[in-house]
């Protein structure tokens, strides 16, 4: 039987890979063998190398390694020596024992003709001599390389140093040469052995391959045959399937030919779609629509023939009639826009009539155009000078109504509807007078008897759908025609100019507020500039005072003491008047305006400490409780400190507005989420909810004229926002006030936050 080409692969690649494993198996196995004989004779020779030394040193070992001692003398103990060797090394496969000095001279060997060799150069003798071992193993007729000689047996050849056992110190090297033969001969026994048995292993491993190969080739084989006898059956087949379609294409070519000559009289286009969308019949006028560059015998979808496009038609705006006769299985009629062979666009009406097979499956549609462009347009163009004007209207910010003679809305524009109308009604046929609020409407519209003169305006309060009211600038006009008399209304709100108006002048507060306090910081640095003179006088004059009283000279130490103590109250309290000056300093002085990272703890410490040397809160309990793990934020120092000092000095007031009682107020700060909370509290004559609901509007004030810009809240709250934090409010009247400040720790990250949920909110 021939052998296939996978087989005679397969053969090869087998026999390669096992005698590759096969080598590999037996370099491992040699390689472990040395391995284990180096170790082993290694810690022998080591053991026999202490055994001889501690032998030899009962025979005189010292007197043999010591360079003073002359040769006679050592030649007087080589006989005891040599005997000690003989009766020690027996029973140990030992051949030859040498023994050198610390010069490296041959003081004994048991080869007596080698005593007096000089092996200073030995490799080995040199290691020893430097305190570490060396060996190695030199096969049979192989050339020593620490002796210089060719080997006629298999040894172990090992330089140990002798060490003295008293302190370790190295006086010589001993040289063991043993004999490895027999260990040598046993282990090519055993590889040898080795190599059978991996050997037997591997080729009944590949025989065993070699067999489950065969067979699943020869199966292989036989199915292939199988395979293309098939193939043949099916060919001869496929031949006479060819035969028959050809038969019948000519059939039914000679009645699509004729069914062609029938729908080409027809002078609208008209096409035949399949339920896949591409035009399967169309006649002549359907053709002259074609695209000029599209090729003659290509497949056309019916929207690229009709839209130029290459996707379905689809939406309210575009709807698929073959999707509606799909849909509901009857008769659909659509109007597109369609385009000529030139590309020129068209309206068309389209008639799509499903077409059925005999089983009830829908075969396709028949799609009939009717040109309906000129009539499009002239409908168009009634329409025109309406919308025109509607657009325009639209388009305008102010709300713009037309009005009947009594006051009732005939149309508005989309500013109008989106200021008063809502989803719930309309406003035409509304009465234009119900969006006036009470008695704001009286001399702008009270009705057709009363209407002012054309163009002239005034300001009103209306009301948006909601029903909030906003002030507004109405315009009110006649509107004169053949038939009847109206009225035409523009409204326009002017909320945002008057808040614009309300943010300049505090805009203006402000800047005169941070006008004064610049003045104030210039003015506090050159008087503390001042202060601080007479001040290092002063203490210079205390100091010096103070050294005199304390040294022997000072005649009178009773008044000694006495003068000692007063000098030290008066340095205690320049002291107190130095922190002073230097907290009015920092508090003067200009800082960043841009954030920084800021120790809100310290901030609040100094702010409270700078109001009490304010004389207003001297009679006030001014607490601390500020939390030590507060973490530091991100803010603008100045602005955070004028927020806490108004906090302090508005709770400061409401405290002194009480008539009696005790005056106390509380500053805290801890952790709170993702941010810190600071609360100011006071047991003052506290605010009713409709103060609360107004303390931030700017101008608002509850204090006396001239006591208060009611700025102070208001500005509090701005600082607040530009640090993306809130205030609290929390209030009883008789009872105090709580004020809850929050800031977050990353203000940018609370920044982004907030620009996430903005974009949420959005309709």
């Amino acid at each position: 039987m021939a052998v296939s080409k996978p087989m005679r692969h397969f053969l090869a690649v087998s026999l390669v890979g096992l005698w590759v494993v096969l080598l590999s198996l037996i370099f491992v196995y040699r390689q472990i063998n040395n391995h284990n004989l180096h170790n082993h004779f290694d810690a022998h020779n080591r053991v026999v190398a202490i055994m001889v030394r501690d032998a030899l040193l009962q025979t005189g070992l010292h007197t043999l390694l010591d360079p003073a001692v002359g040769i006679k003398e050592k030649t007087a103990i080589f006989t005891d020596i040599d005997g000690a060797l003989r009766s020690l090394l027996r029973r140990v496969p030992v051949l030859k024992v040498k023994i050198y000095d610390l010069n490296g001279l041959t003081v004994y060997s048991t080869d007596w003709a080698q005593i007096g060799e000089d092996a200073s150069g030995n490799v080995g003798v040199i290691t020893a001599l430097a305190g570490d071992s060396r060996s190695d193993v030199v096969y049979r007729d192989q050339l020593n390389s620490f002796d210089g000689v060719v080997e006629h047996r298999d040894i172990h050849q090992q330089y140990v140093p002798i060490l003295d056992p008293r302190n370790d110190a190295v006086e010589g090297a001993f040289e063991i040469y043993s004999d490895v033969t027999p260990l040598l001969v046993r282990r090519r026994e055993q590889g040898l052995f080795l190599i059978l048995v991996l050997t037997v292993i591997m080729l009944s491993f590949f025989v065993a391959q070699y067999l489950v190969f065969r067979r699943t080739d020869q199966k292989l084989t036989e199915e292939s045959a199988g395979r293309e006898a098939h193939l043949r059956e099916l060919e001869a087949i496929k031949a006479d399937l060819e035969r028959q379609v050809r038969e019948r294409t000519a059939e039914i070519e000679k009645g699509r030919t004729f069914l062609q000559s029938i729908i080409d009289g027809i002078g609208s286009p008209l096409l035949v779609i399949r339920p896949d969308l591409t035009v399967s019949l169309m006649n002549k006028a359907a053709r002259d629509n074609k695209p000029r560059d599209w090729p003659a015998d290509q497949v056309l979808h019916c929207y690229q023939l009709s839209h130029r496009r290459d996707e379905p038609c689809s939406g309210e705006d575009h709807p698929c009639s073959f999707a509606a006769v799909l849909q509901h299985r009857r008769m659909a009629r659509v109007r597109h826009t369609h385009y000529d062979a030139d590309g020129n666009p068209r309206i068309v009406d389209l008639l799509s009539t499903p077409l059925f097979e005999p089983n009830g499956d829908l075969h396709g549609v028949i799609e009939l155009e009717h040109d309906v462009t000129e009539m499009v347009r002239m409908q168009a163009g009634l329409s025109e000078s309406e919308a025109r004007l509607q657009a325009i209207m639209d388009h305008v910010p102010d709300a713009i109504f037309t009005l009947a003679h009594d006051g009732s809305v005939r149309t508005a524009n989309r500013a109008a509807v989106t200021m008063f109308g809502d989803d719930g009604r309309s406003l035409v046929g509304e009465s234009f007078r119900g969006y006036f609020r009470n008695g704001s409407a009286s001399a702008v519209f009270q009705g057709p008897a009363s209407t002012p003169d054309p163009g002239s305006s005034e300001e009103v309060e209306m009301f948006h759908a909601d029903r909030n009211a906003f002030p507004a600038e109405v315009w009110v006009g006649d509107i004169v025609s053949a038939q009847e008399q109206g009225y035409i209304a523009v409204v326009r709100d002017i909320s945002q100019r008057r808040k614009a108006m309300e943010e300049l002048e505090k805009t203006r507060q402000q800047y005169f507020h941070q006008e004064k306090m610049a003045a104030i910081g210039h003015l506090a640095a050159g008087i503390l500039h001042e202060v601080g003179n007479p001040i290092y006088a002063i203490t210079g004059a205390v100091s010096e005072l103070h050294r005199i009283c304390l040294s022997d000279e000072f005649v009178d130490h009773g008044a000694s003491n006495d003068i000692v103590r007063s000098t030290e109250m008066i340095d205690q309290q320049i002291n107190r008047l130095s922190k002073i000056t230097r907290d009015i300093a920092d508090f003067a002085s200009p800082r960043p305006g841009e954030r920084e990272l800021l120790d809100l703890n310290g901030l609040l410490q100094s702010t409270a400490r700078l109001l009490s040397y304010d004389r207003r809160f001297r009679n006030v309990n001014l607490g601390l409780k500020l939390d030590p793990g507060l973490p530091a934020i991100v803010g603008i120092a100045d602005q955070l400190v004028q927020l806490v000092m108004n906090l302090l000095i508005n709770a400061m007031d409401a405290c002194r507005a009480k008539a009696n009682g005790t005056s106390e107020i509380q500053l805290s700060s801890r952790r709170d989420g993702e941010g810190v909370a600071v609360t100011v509290s006071d047991n003052g004559i506290g605010m009713s909810v409709d103060v609360i609901a107004r303390s931030t509007e700017p101008f608002f004030t509850t204090k006396t004229t001239g006591s208060g810009t009611g700025l102070g809240l208001s500005l509090c709250d701005s600082i607040a926002n530009a640090h993306c934090g809130r205030l609290a409010i929390q209030s009883v009247v008789g009872e105090g006030t709580t004020v809850v400040l929050w800031l977050p720790i990353d203000c940018e990250k609370e920044e982004q936050k907030i620009r996430q949920e903005g974009r949420g909110k959005q309709p």
